[in-house]
């Protein structure tokens, strides 16, 4: 029997992991608010490019949140980190007791919202490394595979969840159980709290600001304090291993003509997610009385600049 799936933000990856599982016959439907998202959806179906081939459009069920209804197995949450919680406060009425929550965002903290509308043992928190995009509304447009750490908040029932990952895996997810899941969900954060804000910052893509020759004191001065508080938070960050990852992303063909999602956001007029990598490093650095003057600084700029930028 198909699994009724919710995508509570109907975004790039949101679309991305939603065409999966429909074409692979779960029954999908995504809530967003773009109006004009949804009625291009609506009227032609999701348009779906991935690795730059059409493979054609696809009927999936779009509404915004006030006017979906019914009751979902499993809720991918797929918001930006600042739009969690009024997004769950939307999608409330379609969530039951047996609801299992995905929670995949880029960030810092969102257990604890999550913890507000759902039992722990219903909340699944992860980090991904799949990519993806959209080429205008109603199109899909993706490169690449991917994979994704998941890992039950508390481990009550852990065997309905072993379960589920299974039958999701066989749409192609990639998805992984993983007791180190928090600490690669803060390898990640340490990585977008150098790449995403200095990029944004110095204005440069991700080879260029490697081609710096002290980029590595630049991305040091941001990584001691994110391994400093994680490390008071109980996580065993390795700083070694994120510095890896960061160079890993220099060359031209991973990610080193790639511009970050904050530089976008910066550049596209919106507001970022600084506040759950950086801003939320400084938050809790001052929890655990470690000073974090670089990611104060950092945080205060990116505010500063989507100030002037008017952005919203």
């Amino acid at each position: 029997m198909a699994m009724k799936i919710l995508f509570a933000g109907a975004g790039a990856l949101g679309t991305r992991f939603g065409y999966m599982l429909f074409k692979n016959g779960e029954d999908v439907t995504f809530i967003d608010s773009w109006q004009e998202h949804i009625d291009t959806i609506k009227r032609n179906g999701l348009k779906v490019i991935i690795d730059d081939k059409e493979l054609g459009n696809c009927n999936i069920s779009i509404y915004r949140p006030e006017e979906a209804k019914g009751k979902y197995d499993v809720v991918f949450v797929a918001t930006k980190s600042m739009q969690l919680k009024s997004m769950l406060n939307k999608v409330k009425h379609l969530i039951h007791d047996d609801t299992k929550i995905i929670c995949i965002l880029n960030g810092l903290g969102h257990v604890d919202t999550l913890k507000e509308f759902v039992k722990e043992e219903n909340i699944l928190i992860g980090v991904t490394v799949w990519t993806s995009g959209l080429g205008g509304p109603g199109i899909l447009k993706a490169y690449g595979t991917g994979k994704t750490e998941i890992k039950q908040v508390k481990e009550d029932n852990l065997d309905k969840t072993l379960k589920l990952i299974e039958k999701l895996n066989k749409s192609g997810l990639n998805m992984n159980y993983s007791a180190d899941t928090y600490q690669s969900i803060w390898h990640k954060a340490g990585l977008n709290c150098v790449l995403n804000t200095y990029c944004t910052l110095i204005d440069c893509n991700i080879n260029e600001y490697g081609s710096y020759e002290k980029h590595l004191d630049l991305t040091r001065a941001v990584l001691n304090e994110v391994t400093a508080v994680g490390r008071a938070e109980g996580i065993n960050v390795n700083q070694e291993v994120i510095e890896k990852n960061i160079e890993n992303c220099f060359d031209p063909r991973t990610a080193g003509l790639h511009y970050p999602s904050l530089y976008q956001d910066m550049k596209n007029g919106r507001l970022t997610e600084i506040d759950y990598l950086n801003g939320a490093i400084s938050k809790l650095g001052k929890k655990h009385d470690i000073p974090t003057p670089v990611c104060d600084v950092i945080t205060l700029m990116i505010h500063s600049k989507e100030h002037i930028g008017g952005n919203k």
